[in-house]
Protein backbone atom coordinates (compact mmCIF):
# COMPACT_ATOMS: atom_id res chain seq x y z
CA UNK A 1 0.00 0.00 0.00
CA UNK A 2 0.92 3.47 -0.59
CA UNK A 3 1.79 5.80 2.53
CA UNK A 4 1.07 9.33 2.52
CA UNK A 5 4.45 10.17 1.76
CA UNK A 6 4.24 8.18 -1.35
CA UNK A 7 6.08 4.92 0.70
CA UNK A 8 5.67 1.60 -0.36
CA UNK A 9 5.10 -0.37 2.61
CA UNK A 10 3.78 -3.61 3.56
CA UNK A 11 0.23 -3.50 5.63
CA UNK A 12 -0.91 -6.56 7.78
CA UNK A 13 -2.44 -7.47 4.36
CA UNK A 14 -0.18 -10.56 3.23
CA UNK A 15 1.30 -9.11 -0.29
CA UNK A 16 3.49 -12.02 -1.72
CA UNK A 17 5.45 -12.29 -5.49
CA UNK A 18 4.38 -14.86 -7.43
CA UNK A 19 6.05 -16.08 -11.02
CA UNK A 20 3.42 -15.44 -13.60
CA UNK A 21 1.36 -17.64 -15.43
CA UNK A 22 3.40 -21.26 -14.61
CA UNK A 23 4.02 -20.19 -10.46
CA UNK A 24 1.16 -20.88 -8.49
CA UNK A 25 0.78 -17.72 -5.81
CA UNK A 26 -1.07 -20.29 -3.83
CA UNK A 27 0.82 -22.66 -1.24
CA UNK A 28 -1.08 -25.49 -1.04
CA UNK A 29 -1.09 -29.64 0.20
CA UNK A 30 -2.60 -30.99 -2.55
CA UNK A 31 -4.28 -34.58 -2.63
CA UNK A 32 -2.71 -33.94 -5.86
CA UNK A 33 0.82 -33.00 -5.09
CA UNK A 34 3.42 -35.11 -5.47
CA UNK A 35 4.35 -37.72 -2.38
CA UNK A 36 7.99 -35.86 -2.46
CA UNK A 37 7.02 -32.88 -2.18
CA UNK A 38 4.40 -33.57 0.58
CA UNK A 39 7.02 -34.67 2.68
CA UNK A 40 9.15 -31.52 2.90
CA UNK A 41 7.76 -28.91 5.40
CA UNK A 42 4.40 -30.13 5.26
CA UNK A 43 4.15 -29.57 1.60
CA UNK A 44 4.21 -25.81 2.03
CA UNK A 45 6.11 -25.63 -0.90
CA UNK A 46 4.20 -27.78 -3.29
CA UNK A 47 2.56 -26.04 -6.24
CA UNK A 48 -1.03 -26.22 -6.95
CA UNK A 49 -1.33 -29.04 -9.56
CA UNK A 50 -2.62 -27.42 -12.94
CA UNK A 51 -5.01 -29.08 -15.28
CA UNK A 52 -2.23 -29.16 -18.33
CA UNK A 53 1.30 -28.96 -16.77
CA UNK A 54 3.56 -26.51 -18.11
CA UNK A 55 5.37 -27.40 -21.18
CA UNK A 56 8.83 -27.87 -19.41
CA UNK A 57 7.51 -30.43 -17.78
CA UNK A 58 7.55 -33.08 -20.70
CA UNK A 59 6.36 -36.47 -20.10
CA UNK A 60 9.43 -38.92 -19.01
CA UNK A 61 8.92 -39.41 -15.32
CA UNK A 62 12.48 -38.30 -13.39
CA UNK A 63 13.93 -37.22 -10.18
CA UNK A 64 15.62 -34.24 -9.81
CA UNK A 65 18.00 -32.74 -7.24
CA UNK A 66 19.57 -28.91 -6.24
CA UNK A 67 23.38 -29.58 -5.18
CA UNK A 68 24.56 -26.25 -3.76
CA UNK A 69 28.16 -25.19 -2.64
CA UNK A 70 26.61 -23.64 0.20
CA UNK A 71 23.37 -23.98 1.56
CA UNK A 72 22.97 -21.94 4.95
CA UNK A 73 21.96 -18.71 4.24
CA UNK A 74 18.76 -16.90 3.82
CA UNK A 75 19.03 -17.01 0.22
CA UNK A 76 19.82 -20.41 -0.19
CA UNK A 77 17.05 -21.26 1.90
CA UNK A 78 14.47 -19.10 0.08
CA UNK A 79 16.17 -20.26 -3.19
CA UNK A 80 15.75 -24.17 -2.64
CA UNK A 81 12.10 -23.41 -1.59
CA UNK A 82 11.94 -21.73 -5.25
CA UNK A 83 13.42 -24.93 -6.62
CA UNK A 84 11.08 -27.00 -5.15
CA UNK A 85 8.03 -24.99 -5.77
CA UNK A 86 9.06 -25.05 -9.36
CA UNK A 87 9.84 -28.74 -9.82
CA UNK A 88 6.33 -29.69 -8.06
CA UNK A 89 4.56 -28.56 -11.12
CA UNK A 90 5.34 -31.47 -13.12
CA UNK A 91 3.30 -34.42 -11.96
CA UNK A 92 6.36 -36.70 -14.13
CA UNK A 93 9.03 -35.31 -11.43
CA UNK A 94 8.95 -38.08 -8.92
CA UNK A 95 11.85 -37.77 -6.70
CA UNK A 96 13.57 -34.70 -5.07
CA UNK A 97 17.03 -34.59 -3.17
CA UNK A 98 19.08 -31.10 -1.65
CA UNK A 99 22.85 -30.96 -0.96
CA UNK A 100 24.70 -28.78 0.83
CA UNK A 101 28.44 -28.83 0.05
CA UNK A 102 28.50 -26.65 3.35
CA UNK A 103 31.52 -24.26 1.65
CA UNK A 104 33.92 -26.87 0.94
CA UNK A 105 34.73 -27.83 -2.43
CA UNK A 106 35.84 -31.50 -1.82
CA UNK A 107 32.03 -32.07 -0.31
CA UNK A 108 30.69 -30.32 -3.15
CA UNK A 109 32.40 -32.69 -5.53
CA UNK A 110 31.63 -35.85 -3.42
CA UNK A 111 27.68 -34.82 -3.33
CA UNK A 112 27.34 -34.36 -7.16
CA UNK A 113 29.28 -37.81 -7.50
CA UNK A 114 26.78 -38.89 -5.15
CA UNK A 115 24.12 -37.67 -7.06
CA UNK A 116 25.05 -38.92 -10.37
CA UNK A 117 25.86 -41.95 -9.13
CA UNK A 118 22.54 -42.71 -7.56
CA UNK A 119 21.21 -42.01 -11.46
CA UNK A 120 19.28 -38.74 -10.40
CA UNK A 121 18.20 -37.34 -14.10
CA UNK A 122 18.35 -33.98 -13.64
CA UNK A 123 20.93 -31.65 -11.16
CA UNK A 124 20.68 -28.44 -11.13
CA UNK A 125 24.49 -26.66 -9.33
CA UNK A 126 25.64 -24.03 -7.45
CA UNK A 127 28.77 -24.03 -8.50
CA UNK A 128 30.45 -21.78 -5.70
CA UNK A 129 34.24 -23.45 -6.38
CA UNK A 130 33.19 -21.92 -9.68
CA UNK A 131 35.94 -23.86 -12.41
CA UNK A 132 37.52 -26.56 -9.45
CA UNK A 133 33.63 -27.96 -9.94
CA UNK A 134 33.76 -28.55 -13.92
CA UNK A 135 35.82 -32.15 -13.69
CA UNK A 136 32.48 -33.21 -11.17
CA UNK A 137 30.20 -31.66 -13.35
CA UNK A 138 31.68 -33.36 -16.16
CA UNK A 139 31.36 -36.78 -14.72
CA UNK A 140 28.02 -36.61 -13.67
CA UNK A 141 27.29 -35.77 -17.35
CA UNK A 142 28.56 -38.48 -18.66
CA UNK A 143 27.20 -40.88 -16.63
CA UNK A 144 23.94 -39.47 -18.10
CA UNK A 145 22.40 -37.49 -15.34
CA UNK A 146 20.85 -33.63 -17.20
CA UNK A 147 23.41 -31.09 -15.37
CA UNK A 148 22.77 -27.26 -15.57
CA UNK A 149 24.76 -25.17 -13.45
CA UNK A 150 23.64 -21.83 -12.48
CA UNK A 151 24.88 -18.55 -11.48
CA UNK A 152 28.34 -19.21 -11.35
CA UNK A 153 30.43 -20.29 -14.27
CA UNK A 154 32.30 -22.70 -14.55
CA UNK A 155 33.91 -22.80 -17.93
CA UNK A 156 33.58 -25.85 -20.17
CA UNK A 157 30.95 -25.85 -23.03
CA UNK A 158 27.57 -27.31 -23.34
CA UNK A 159 26.70 -29.93 -24.72
CA UNK A 160 30.36 -31.87 -23.68
CA UNK A 161 30.81 -30.53 -20.18
CA UNK A 162 27.27 -30.46 -19.31
CA UNK A 163 23.70 -29.55 -20.39
CA UNK A 164 23.01 -26.67 -20.49
CA UNK A 165 24.32 -23.12 -18.10
CA UNK A 166 21.79 -20.90 -16.83
CA UNK A 167 23.23 -17.46 -16.00
CA UNK A 168 22.07 -13.94 -14.69
CA UNK A 169 23.08 -10.84 -15.93
CA UNK A 170 25.57 -9.87 -13.03
CA UNK A 171 27.40 -6.93 -15.30
CA UNK A 172 23.96 -5.00 -15.44
CA UNK A 173 23.70 -5.28 -11.31
CA UNK A 174 26.74 -3.73 -10.80
CA UNK A 175 25.95 -0.86 -13.92
CA UNK A 176 22.74 -0.14 -12.17
CA UNK A 177 24.21 -0.16 -8.20
CA UNK A 178 27.15 2.16 -9.50
CA UNK A 179 25.26 4.64 -11.34
CA UNK A 180 22.82 5.14 -8.47
CA UNK A 181 25.54 5.18 -5.86
CA UNK A 182 27.44 7.45 -7.56
CA UNK A 183 24.55 9.94 -8.13
CA UNK A 184 23.31 9.52 -4.91
CA UNK A 185 26.93 10.91 -3.77
CA UNK A 186 26.97 13.83 -6.10
CA UNK A 187 29.70 12.11 -7.59
CA UNK A 188 32.22 11.88 -4.73
CA UNK A 189 32.90 10.02 -2.26
CA UNK A 190 34.38 6.26 -0.71
CA UNK A 191 32.76 3.33 -1.37
CA UNK A 192 33.45 0.11 -1.02
CA UNK A 193 32.07 -2.93 -2.69
CA UNK A 194 31.87 -6.72 -0.60
CA UNK A 195 31.55 -9.71 -3.13
CA UNK A 196 31.48 -13.71 -2.19
CA UNK A 197 34.37 -16.12 -2.84
CA UNK A 198 37.13 -15.58 -4.37
CA UNK A 199 37.38 -15.89 -7.96
CA UNK A 200 33.47 -16.26 -7.73
CA UNK A 201 32.41 -14.75 -11.57
CA UNK A 202 29.33 -13.18 -9.96
CA UNK A 203 31.09 -10.70 -7.97
CA UNK A 204 33.81 -10.24 -10.90
CA UNK A 205 31.11 -9.69 -13.43
CA UNK A 206 29.50 -7.13 -10.73
CA UNK A 207 32.73 -5.52 -10.25
CA UNK A 208 33.53 -5.06 -14.05
CA UNK A 209 29.67 -2.99 -14.15
CA UNK A 210 30.70 -1.03 -10.90
CA UNK A 211 34.10 0.34 -12.66
CA UNK A 212 32.18 1.17 -15.82
CA UNK A 213 29.44 3.38 -14.02
CA UNK A 214 32.15 4.71 -11.94
CA UNK A 215 34.22 5.59 -15.41
CA UNK A 216 32.01 8.83 -15.84
CA UNK A 217 32.63 10.08 -11.66
CA UNK A 218 35.99 10.38 -11.19
CA UNK A 219 35.53 11.38 -7.94
CA UNK A 220 34.34 8.35 -6.73
CA UNK A 221 37.34 6.08 -4.92
CA UNK A 222 36.58 2.27 -4.93
CA UNK A 223 38.14 1.36 -1.41
CA UNK A 224 38.84 -2.09 -0.05
CA UNK A 225 40.22 -5.14 -2.12
CA UNK A 226 39.93 -5.27 -5.59
CA UNK A 227 38.03 -5.75 -7.52
CA UNK A 228 35.70 -6.54 -3.98
CA UNK A 229 36.35 -8.09 -0.34
CA UNK A 230 35.93 -11.65 -0.46
CA UNK A 231 33.00 -12.11 2.36
CA UNK A 232 31.98 -16.28 0.74
CA UNK A 233 28.10 -14.54 0.90
CA UNK A 234 28.90 -15.14 5.16
CA UNK A 235 27.57 -12.61 7.52
CA UNK A 236 30.00 -13.27 9.92
CA UNK A 237 32.74 -12.41 7.19
CA UNK A 238 30.53 -9.39 5.80
CA UNK A 239 30.72 -8.00 9.42
CA UNK A 240 34.38 -8.81 9.52
CA UNK A 241 35.31 -6.89 6.33
CA UNK A 242 33.20 -4.16 7.25
CA UNK A 243 34.68 -4.18 10.74
CA UNK A 244 38.63 -3.44 8.75
CA UNK A 245 36.95 -0.98 6.26
CA UNK A 246 35.85 1.04 8.94
CA UNK A 247 39.28 0.67 10.91
CA UNK A 248 41.09 1.75 8.07
CA UNK A 249 39.32 4.61 6.58
CA UNK A 250 37.71 7.44 8.42
CA UNK A 251 35.13 8.28 5.93
CA UNK A 252 33.49 5.35 4.13
CA UNK A 253 30.18 7.18 2.07
CA UNK A 254 28.62 4.53 0.32
CA UNK A 255 28.62 0.10 0.88
CA UNK A 256 27.50 -1.67 -2.06
CA UNK A 257 27.49 -5.67 -1.59
CA UNK A 258 25.89 -8.92 -2.63
CA UNK A 259 24.95 -9.87 0.68
CA UNK A 260 23.86 -6.37 1.33
CA UNK A 261 21.50 -6.93 4.04
CA UNK A 262 24.63 -8.25 6.39
CA UNK A 263 25.80 -4.44 5.84
CA UNK A 264 22.74 -3.23 8.16
CA UNK A 265 22.17 -6.31 10.39
CA UNK A 266 25.54 -6.81 11.43
CA UNK A 267 25.02 -3.78 13.46
CA UNK A 268 29.16 -2.93 12.42
CA UNK A 269 28.69 0.98 11.65
CA UNK A 270 26.03 1.78 14.95
CA UNK A 271 28.99 -0.06 17.14
CA UNK A 272 31.71 1.93 15.14
CA UNK A 273 29.20 5.02 16.39
CA UNK A 274 28.95 5.67 12.62
CA UNK A 275 25.79 6.44 10.52
CA UNK A 276 24.98 4.07 7.88
CA UNK A 277 26.24 4.73 4.87
CA UNK A 278 24.53 4.86 1.79
CA UNK A 279 24.17 0.71 0.28
CA UNK A 280 23.30 -0.33 -3.04
CA UNK A 281 22.88 -4.47 -3.31
CA UNK A 282 20.26 -7.30 -2.74
CA UNK A 283 16.81 -6.61 -1.66
CA UNK A 284 16.22 -7.27 2.43
CA UNK A 285 13.57 -7.15 4.47
CA UNK A 286 15.68 -5.08 6.65
CA UNK A 287 16.64 -2.09 4.31
CA UNK A 288 12.85 -0.89 4.05
CA UNK A 289 12.09 -1.51 7.94
CA UNK A 290 15.52 0.13 8.97
CA UNK A 291 14.98 3.20 6.90
CA UNK A 292 11.13 3.26 7.69
CA UNK A 293 12.29 3.48 11.59
CA UNK A 294 15.32 5.58 11.24
CA UNK A 295 13.13 8.16 9.04
CA UNK A 296 9.82 7.75 11.62
CA UNK A 297 12.74 8.68 14.09
CA UNK A 298 14.32 11.42 12.29
CA UNK A 299 12.90 12.97 9.41
CA UNK A 300 16.56 13.92 8.05
CA UNK A 301 18.30 10.59 8.43
CA UNK A 302 20.80 10.20 5.97
CA UNK A 303 20.15 6.82 5.36
CA UNK A 304 18.77 5.73 1.51
CA UNK A 305 19.38 2.71 -0.28
CA UNK A 306 18.68 0.67 -3.82
CA UNK A 307 18.52 -2.89 -4.34
CA UNK A 308 17.35 -5.38 -6.89
CA UNK A 309 15.58 -8.16 -6.39
CA UNK A 310 17.60 -10.79 -4.61
CA UNK A 311 16.83 -13.29 -7.38
CA UNK A 312 15.93 -16.18 -5.45
CA UNK A 313 13.75 -17.02 -8.76
CA UNK A 314 16.92 -17.43 -10.85
CA UNK A 315 16.30 -20.88 -9.60
CA UNK A 316 13.29 -21.52 -11.40
CA UNK A 317 14.59 -21.09 -14.99
CA UNK A 318 17.49 -23.68 -13.70
CA UNK A 319 14.71 -25.73 -12.92
CA UNK A 320 13.05 -25.49 -15.92
CA UNK A 321 15.95 -25.95 -18.32
CA UNK A 322 16.86 -29.25 -16.22
CA UNK A 323 14.24 -30.98 -15.87
CA UNK A 324 13.17 -30.09 -20.08
CA UNK A 325 16.33 -31.83 -21.23
CA UNK A 326 15.79 -34.71 -18.70
CA UNK A 327 12.43 -35.01 -20.01
CA UNK A 328 11.87 -34.03 -22.79
CA UNK A 329 9.95 -30.88 -22.13
CA UNK A 330 9.78 -27.54 -24.19
CA UNK A 331 11.42 -24.24 -22.81
CA UNK A 332 8.31 -22.29 -24.45
CA UNK A 333 7.16 -19.90 -21.82
CA UNK A 334 8.67 -17.12 -20.45
CA UNK A 335 9.64 -16.31 -16.87
CA UNK A 336 8.01 -13.32 -15.70
CA UNK A 337 7.92 -12.16 -12.46
CA UNK A 338 5.03 -9.57 -10.54
CA UNK A 339 6.89 -7.55 -8.08
CA UNK A 340 5.15 -5.80 -5.05
CA UNK A 341 3.31 -3.36 -6.60
CA UNK A 342 1.90 -5.78 -8.93
CA UNK A 343 4.16 -4.79 -11.72
CA UNK A 344 5.06 -7.59 -13.47
CA UNK A 345 8.91 -8.30 -15.01
CA UNK A 346 9.96 -10.74 -17.80
CA UNK A 347 13.05 -11.96 -16.34
CA UNK A 348 13.87 -14.68 -19.55
CA UNK A 349 12.11 -14.96 -22.36
CA UNK A 350 10.91 -17.93 -23.75
CA UNK A 351 13.98 -20.47 -24.93
CA UNK A 352 16.24 -17.87 -22.98
CA UNK A 353 19.41 -19.35 -20.60
CA UNK A 354 19.74 -15.97 -18.84
CA UNK A 355 17.21 -14.04 -16.54
CA UNK A 356 17.84 -10.16 -16.00
CA UNK A 357 17.05 -8.42 -13.17
CA UNK A 358 14.96 -5.63 -12.11
CA UNK A 359 15.34 -2.40 -9.58
CA UNK A 360 13.36 -3.22 -6.62
CA UNK A 361 14.04 -0.51 -4.36
CA UNK A 362 14.50 2.86 -4.12
CA UNK A 363 14.00 5.03 -1.22
CA UNK A 364 15.51 8.42 -2.98
CA UNK A 365 12.76 7.79 -5.22
CA UNK A 366 9.96 7.09 -2.54
CA UNK A 367 10.00 3.18 -3.25
CA UNK A 368 10.53 1.11 0.34
CA UNK A 369 9.22 -2.23 0.86
CA UNK A 370 9.13 -3.33 4.74
CA UNK A 371 7.33 -6.69 5.60
CA UNK A 372 6.30 -6.89 9.42
CA UNK A 373 5.31 -10.39 8.87
CA UNK A 374 8.66 -11.08 7.55
CA UNK A 375 12.47 -11.25 9.48
CA UNK A 376 15.03 -8.99 8.73
CA UNK A 377 16.48 -11.70 6.53
CA UNK A 378 13.23 -12.23 4.19
CA UNK A 379 13.34 -10.96 0.61
CA UNK A 380 10.23 -9.42 -0.79
CA UNK A 381 11.23 -9.95 -4.35
CA UNK A 382 11.66 -14.20 -3.83
CA UNK A 383 8.48 -15.40 -5.93
CA UNK A 384 7.42 -17.15 -2.44
CA UNK A 385 4.76 -16.37 -0.60
CA UNK A 386 5.00 -15.44 3.15
CA UNK A 387 4.35 -18.41 4.07
CA UNK A 388 6.69 -20.37 2.14
CA UNK A 389 9.44 -18.20 3.16
CA UNK A 390 9.14 -18.15 6.92
CA UNK A 391 8.85 -21.97 6.42
CA UNK A 392 12.01 -22.01 4.34
CA UNK A 393 13.82 -19.97 6.88
CA UNK A 394 13.40 -22.71 9.73
CA UNK A 395 15.85 -24.59 7.19
CA UNK A 396 16.19 -28.50 7.33
CA UNK A 397 15.17 -28.08 3.31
Amino acid sequence: MKSCLGINLLSGATLALSAFATVSPLSVTQAGAADWCKGIAGGVFCAEPAATPPSFCGTKEISVALADGFAQNPWRQMTTAAAINEASQCPNVTGWDHTDGQGNTQKAISDLSGLAARGVNAIVVFPDAGPAMLPAIRDAFKQGSTVVPYRARVGGEEGKDYSVFVGTNFHQDGVDWGKWMAKALNGKGNVAYLGGPAGTSQSRERADGILEAFKDYPGIVQIGQRPFEVTNWDSSMVAKSLGALIAQYPQIDGVIADLSMGVVASGVFERAGRPLPLIAGEDANVFGCTWKKLHDADAKSTFQYTTNSAEQWNVRLAVRWAIAEAAGGKMDQPLVITDPNGTKHTVAEAGVKEVTNFQLEDSLAGTVFCNPKLPESASNGTSLTDEQVLAALKGGL
